[in-house]
């Protein structure tokens, strides 16, 4: 079955389920008390030092703040304004901080993200990344992660077939490609690609069936590999990555990236589907939602294009480019010289 692109992109289904961080990330700051650190400018590193949080944690927060106008940003310091000197310092008699902080409290995960805002990732904190991380990961996980990451990718894996030029690619592995949307929506689009939906081997059982939906058994398969510990397989032009990069710190996006370049021959391509930051690190606001989002359980974040331009050329990879894919995702690709 040749998926139909919708009718209107994804967008503003986005723009709700991210909504949820808003009043989630004024919570927690106002619970850890960051509006008090600032007596003076201060850029991410300085507040987590003063503060004792993590930086990681201010990475995520202090740009959910400033997105929401509720901190200015010059010369990469942020630093308060009229509406956070009104009604984020627990001194203003306009002091909206109780009803914040309550509202906060009954959000699920609230606990979760707060102390690994301040205390960087925490035991509780650790879900699926463990299972990827570990190289194991139970059945009854491995349908309710990919059934979850179906459902938000499907969009973008059927818009990027009609923006993105894959013409010349015959042979694509699709690494960590849970359900196998993207191999699939490939296939469909290109009828002489044939794709390896790379994933750990509970999640190739879910794949399977995802495969068989989508009418494509003859073209897209599974490989069970351990993409930590294994070697990847040769023999394919293009290596796909939707939402991988992002799971994880950038150290091990460079293993990953490195893993790449030595299995793709040369002339191979890469390829990462994202939602990039600006290179301010605070705008757009669905990327600086997600990179808050990544707090509640994964290891990583958003990026800039700049970063992850850099994570590639430190693999090896040359002629880095991007251009936006469908909603709010872009396709960053490298080629293997």
């Amino acid at each position: 079955m040749n998926p139909v692109l919708p009718p209107i992109d994804d967008t503003k289904i986005w723009d709700i389920m991210l909504s949820d961080f808003k009043s989630q990330a004024i919570s927690i700051a106002l619970a850890l008390e960051v509006f008090e650190g600032f007596d003076a400018p201060a850029g991410a590193e300085q507040l987590a030092k003063k503060l004792g949080y993590s930086l990681r944690g201010m990475k995520a927060l202090l740009p959910m703040l400033k997105v929401q106008g509720l901190l200015d940003k010059h010369q990469g310091a942020y630093q308060l304004n009229n509406l956070s000197r009104t009604y984020m310092l627990k001194e203003s008699p306009y002091y909206w901080g109780p009803f914040f902080i309550r509202r906060g409290e009954a959000i699920p995960n609230y606990k979760v993200i707060l102390d690994n805002i301040r205390d960087g990732e925490t035991e509780e904190a650790r879900g699926p990344a463990d299972s990827w991380e570990s190289g194991q990961m139970d059945p009854a996980l491995a349908k309710k992660v990919t059934d979850f990451m179906h459902c938000h990718s499907m969009p973008s894996a059927v818009g990027m077939t009609q923006t993105c030029d894959f013409s010349n690619v015959q042979s694509l592995l699709d690494v960590g490609g849970g359900s196998g949307c993207y191999a699939s929506a490939l296939a469909n689009h290109y009828p002489e690609m044939k794709c390896t939906i790379m994933e750990l081997a509970a999640v190739c059982d879910v794949a399977k069936g995802y495969i068989e939906k989508a009418g494509v058994s003859d073209r897209v398969d599974t490989k069970a590999v351990d993409m930590f510990r294994e070697d990847w397989p040769e023999d394919y032009e293009a290596h796909f990555f939707s939402n991988i990069f992002h799971d994880w710190s950038p150290e091990t996006c460079e293993l990953l990236a490195q893993k790449s370049f030595d299995a793709l021959a040369p002339g191979g391509r890469i390829c990462l589907q994202e939602i990039l930051l600006e290179e301010s690190g605070d705008e757009p606001y669905a990327a600086v939602a997600f990179s808050f989002f990544m707090t509640q359980g994964n290891k990583g974040q958003q990026y800039t294009l700049k970063h992850l331009e850099y994570i590639l050329e430190k693999a090896g990879f040359k002629d880095v480019s991007a251009r936006r894919s469908y909603g709010y995702y872009s396709l960053v690709t490298g080629k293997k010289p």
